[in-house]
């Protein structure tokens, strides 16, 4: 037989499926509270896994919402798993990562660079999204999270500077916002320096 968490799931995620030709929306505090519900009586190892699981079985339109409240609910349960749950997660629904990460970045400050990393590997073509959503979230961080998005995830580089600066050809150290400042408050020069080239013992301003 199954148990009374599994079929509260089962009609949670039926209920979910009947949304799939219509709008996105959130989801109502009962289904929120079915989620919580399934998530908190998971064995902790399992979160991971029953996360996934999860948001595999919602209905398309439904997967980021319903994303969101599992990744939320397992954090709650047990701050440890925010990494693993995000990756397997977003691996689960590689269009989630966005609003997952930040939703876990919001409520585990504290392992906000190992979360952009996990989202940034298991949605690489999302690397930039997701450094920008968690930087709404946690502004002080966006700095150290694009840096350690772009170790991760190399050839997101240039997207990830053009969105945090306007301007693709900046360099890691020099990570800026849109708001005309580099993340750590100084202005940026309005031109680029003149490139100087010489060879070696040769002082560049002479012939």
């Amino acid at each position: 037989m199954k148990k009374p968490n599994e079929f509260a799931l089962a009609a949670l995620l039926a209920g979910l499926t009947c949304f799939a030709t219509t709008p996105a929306q959130a989801l109502t505090e009962k289904e929120v509270s079915a989620i919580n519900k399934t998530i908190k009586e998971a064995p902790a190892a399992d979160l991971p896994v029953k996360a996934a699981e999860m948001v595999t079985q919602s209905a398309k339109k439904e997967k980021e919402a319903v994303a969101v409240a599992v990744v939320r609910a397992a954090i709650a349960k047990k701050p440890a798993s925010a990494v693993s749950v995000v990756s397997s997660v977003v691996k689960a629904a590689p269009l989630t990562a966005p609003a997952v990460a930040a939703a876990a970045a919001k409520l585990a400050p504290d392992q906000v660079e190992a979360i952009a990393t996990a989202a940034a590997l298991a949605a690489p073509e999302l690397a930039d999204k997701i450094v920008a959503a968690i930087a709404e979230v946690n502004p002080k961080a966006e700095e150290r999270v694009a840096k350690a998005v772009m170790l991760a995830v190399p050839q997101a580089q240039a997207k990830i500077r053009q969105r945090t600066s306007g301007n693709s050809q900046a360099g890691i150290g020099e990570t800026y916002s849109s708001s005309g400042t580099r993340v750590d408050g100084s202005a940026f020069p309005s031109s680029a320096p003149p490139a100087a080239y010489a060879s070696p013992g040769k002082d560049p301003g002479h012939n």
